[in-house]
C-alpha cells in the first residue's frame, strides 16, 4: 500500500505469467524465495521477482499520478513549462 498527499493505492502482487493477481493460503507465512503457485494458470510465480515487478509498476503509476497533479496545478500561470 502507497499513500500519496492523502490519496491510498493498493499494488497487487501478481501472477508473472497471466498478470492474476497472486493469493497465498491463510495462516500461512511466506518467505523470501518462495515459489507461489498462481491460482488462474497454475504457473509456479518467484515470491521476490513478482513483488519487484509490482514495485517498479506502482513507482511508474506514482510518478506519472505526481507530474499530472503537479502539470494540473500550474495550467493557467506564466512562464512555467514542463519537459
Amino acid at each position: 500500500m502507497v499513500t500519496m498527499m492523502n490519496d491510498t493505492r493498493t499494488f497487487d502482487v501478481k501472477c508473472l505469467f497471466c498478470q492474476h493477481p497472486l493469493e497465498h493460503e491463510k495462516g500461512k507465512d511466506i518467505e523470501h524465495g518462495e515459489l507461489i503457485k498462481c491460482s488462474a494458470c497454475g504457473e509456479l510465480n518467484d515470491l521476490d521477482s513478482a513483488v519487484e515487478v509490482t514495485k517498479e509498476e506502482a513507482v511508474t503509476a506514482i510518478k506519472d499520478e505526481f507530474k499530472r497533479k503537479v502539470t494540473d496545478s500550474l495550467k493557467g500561470l506564466k512562464g512555467f513549462k514542463l519537459k
